[in-house]
C-alpha cells in the first residue's frame, strides 16, 4: 500500500541519521511524530466537539459521554496503527523492555485497575453525574467530566482538581442533588410546584410541557448545600442564635427556601451549627452560597 511505502520510507529516513548502534530503533523513532499528530488532531476534535456542544445547549452528562466515546476511538484508532504500523518494532523490544514494563506493571497495574473498576461502577451505579455538587473527603465542588480513570471537579476557587475514581469509592461522598417533593415529604410539608415558577408567561406551552415531563421522569432537582460553622464554647450561644437568625432572615430571598440551621455537634471547646441552602444551579453555591457563609463566619471572628 502507498501508506505503508511511505512509512517505510520514513523509517528509512531516520536510518540514515542514527548511528550504527541505533539503527534498529528506527521504526520506534518514526512511530513517535506520527502519535504526536494524532494526539494533536485528538485535542482539536475534543475541543471543536466541546464548543459545539456549548452552543447548542447539550447537557453536560450527554456531551460527558459523547467525549468519553471519542476518546476511546482515537485510542482505539493509536493501538491499531502501533500494530499495523509498528508491530515488528514492537516485537523486537518485547524482549529488551521485558523487565522494564514488568516493574511498571507491578507498580501501576494494580492502581490502574482499580480506578478502572471504580470508574465502571461510577457510570453504571450513577452515586453522582455530570453537573452534581459533590464532597468527596476534603473536596467539594461541580461533577464537570467523568471517565473511566478520574472525576474531573470544579471546585469553589474554579481550579479543577482530578480525584481518582478508587479514591471517590473508598471515602465517604455526599451528593448534595435532590429531588424537592421528596425533601418537602420527608420533612412532612406540602410541595407546591409553582415553587419554581413553571408557568411563567415568557415560556411556550412545548417549554411547559417539557418541564411536566421532566418531572415525571426525576422530579424537580435542587441542591441542598450545608456547611458547619464552629465556634467556642466560651462565645455566647444566645447571642451567637440572635446573629446567625438575623444574617438568616436577611438572605431568605434569595434562596428558594429560607436558609435554616442547627446544632450539630460539640466537643470539648466547640459547638458546631449546621447550616443549609437551596439553589437550583450549583453555581450559585460558589457565589451567593460563599458570601453567606462568609457573613456567618464573620461572628466567629468577633
Amino acid at each position: 500500500m502507498q501508506q505503508e511505502d511511505l512509512f517505510t520510507l520514513f523509517v528509512i529516513f531516520i536510518e540514515s541519521f542514527l548511528p550504527v548502534g541505533l539503527k534498529e530503533y528506527a521504526g520506534l523513532i518514526a512511530s513517535i511524530p506520527v502519535f504526536v499528530l494524532i494526539y494533536i488532531f485528538y485535542l482539536i476534535v475534543i475541543r471543536s466537539i466541546k464548543l459545539t456542544f456549548r452552543r447548542v445547549g447539550m447537557p453536560r452528562e450527554a456531551s460527558s459521554g459523547i467525549i468519553f466515546g471519542v476518546r476511546l476511538f482515537f485510542f482505539a484508532f493509536a493501538l491499531l496503527f502501533l500494530l499495523a504500523w509498528a508491530g515488528d518494532v514492537v516485537s523486537a523490544y518485547i524482549v529488551a523492555g521485558g523487565a522494564l514494563l514488568g516493574t511498571a506493571i507491578g507498580l501501576a497495574f494494580s492502581k490502574a485497575l482499580s480506578n478502572i473498576v471504580s470508574g465502571f461502577y461510577v457510570l453504571v451505579a450513577r452515586p453522582f453525574r455530570v453537573g452534581d455538587y459533590v464532597r468527596m473527603g476534603d473536596s467539594e465542588g461541580i461533577v464537570i467530566e467523568i471517565t473511566l480513570n478520574y472525576t474531573r471537579l470544579l471546585r469553589p476557587d474554579h481550579t479543577r482538581q482530578f480525584i481518582p475514581n478508587s479514591a471517590t469509592i473508598d471515602q465517604r461522598m455526599t451528593n448534595f442533588r435532590i429531588r424537592v417533593d421528596d425533601y418537602f415529604d420527608e420533612r412532612g410539608l406540602e410541595y407546591h410546584r409553582d415553587i419554581f415558577d413553571l408557568d411563567d408567561e415568557e415560556d411556550t406551552r412545548i417549554q411547559d410541557a417539557i418541564e411536566r415531563f421532566k418531572f415525571i421522569l426525576k422530579g424537580d432537582e435542587v441542591y441542598r448545600y450545608t456547611f458547619d460553622i464552629e465556634l467556642e464554647k466560651t462565645c455566647s450561644q444566645s447571642e451567637a442564635k440572635t446573629y446567625f437568625t438575623k444574617v438568616c432572615e436577611k438572605w431568605q430571598s434569595q434562596y428558594i427556601l429560607p436558609p435554616e440551621y442547627f446544632f450539630w455537634s460539640s466537643t470539648a471547646t466547640t459547638i458546631a451549627y449546621r447550616f443549609a441552602i437551596i439553589v437550583t444551579d450549583p453555581k450559585e453555591i460558589f457565589t451567593k452560597g460563599q458570601d453567606f457563609k462568609a457573613e456567618l463566619s464573620a461572628f466567629a471572628t468577633k
